[in-house]
C-alpha cells in the first residue's frame, strides 16, 4: 500500500508543479518552480471566462458545497435504489433509527475498516466522485491547493457524515476519494479548459458534461459550440 501510495504522488508532481530546469556549463540550475498549489494558471491558459473568479475564497466554498451537497443526495438516492449486493446495506435492518443511531455512534468511536464493496464503487465511483469534489471549486478559479483540501473535507464529510449511519468508515473509500480524486480532478479541469481555448464542439460539451460536470453546473451549461479553424 505505502508503495501504491508513493507511485501515485509521484505520477502527480508533474501535474501540480511545473520545474524549469536550465544547464550552465556542466552544472544543472534549477529555476523557477511555479506550482499550481500556490499560484493559478497562467493568463494564456484561458480562454474560457471561468465564472465566480473574482469571488472570494469562502463564497467559492460556499457555491462548491452546494454542487456537492447535490451531488451527494443524488448518490444517497442511487445507493437506496440499487440492489443489497451493490450498497451493501440490510434495509430492513439499516432503515431503523436505532440503527442509524447506533451505527453513528460505532463510527466516530471506533476505527474505520476495510470495506468489502464492488471494486468498481471503490475505484471506479469513489474517484470519481473526488473529482466531482475537486472541481465543485477548481472550475471556480481557486487554486490547487484549494481545490485538494475542499476534497479531502468533503470526502470525510461523505464517510463519516452521508454513509456514517449506515456503515462503518471505509478505508479504501478515505483513500482513493481524496487522493485519486485530486488526480481525477485535475486532469480533467487542464483537459477542459484545454478544450474552451477555441470554443467547444458538440462532442466535446457531452464529454465535459461527463469528465467534469462541476465545470458544467458551475458554467450552467452554456458552452460555445462553435470552433474556429
Amino acid at each position: 500500500m505505502i508503495k501504491f501510495l508513493y507511485i501515485i504522488f509521484v505520477g502527480c508532481i508533474p501535474i501540480f508543479t511545473n520545474a524549469q530546469i536550465r544547464v550552465t556549463g556542466s552544472s544543472f540550475q534549477t529555476g523557477t518552480l511555479n506550482s499550481n498549489f500556490v499560484r493559478k494558471h497562467p493568463p494564456s491558459l484561458y480562454s474560457f471566462p471561468l465564472k465566480h473568479r473574482g469571488k472570494g475564497t469562502l463564497k467559492k466554498i460556499a457555491r462548491g458545497s452546494l454542487y456537492v451537497t447535490g451531488y451527494n443526495i443524488s448518490m444517497g438516492g442511487c445507493l437506496l435504489l440499487c440492489p443489497e449486493y451493490i450498497s451493501k446495506w440490510n434495509k430492513k435492518e439499516k432503515f431503523q433509527v436505532e440503527s442509524i443511531a447506533n451505527q453513528y455512534h460505532k463510527s466516530f468511536t471506533s476505527h474505520p475498516v476495510i470495506d468489502r464493496d464492488l471494486w468498481m464503487v471503490n475505484y471506479i465511483g469513489h474517484p470519481y466522485q473526488g473529482g466531482f469534489y475537486y472541481n465543485s471549486i477548481r472550475s471556480q478559479d481557486a487554486t490547487a491547493w484549494q481545490s485538494a483540501l475542499f476534497c479531502v473535507g468533503h470526502s470525510l464529510v461523505w464517510e463519516y457524515g452521508w454513509e456514517g449511519g449506515m456503515e462503518q468508515p471505509s478505508i479504501q473509500d478515505m483513500i482513493t476519494t481524496p487522493l485519486c480524486g485530486i488526480l481525477v480532478g485535475e486532469i480533467s479541469h487542464v483537459a477542459t479548459i484545454k478544450m474552451s481555448r477555441n470554443g467547444f464542439r458538440w462532442y466535446e460539451v457531452l464529454f465535459v458534461c461527463l469528465i467534469n460536470p462541476a465545470f458544467a453546473f458551475n458554467h450552467r451549461f452554456r458552452f460555445n459550440p462553435s470552433r474556429n479553424p
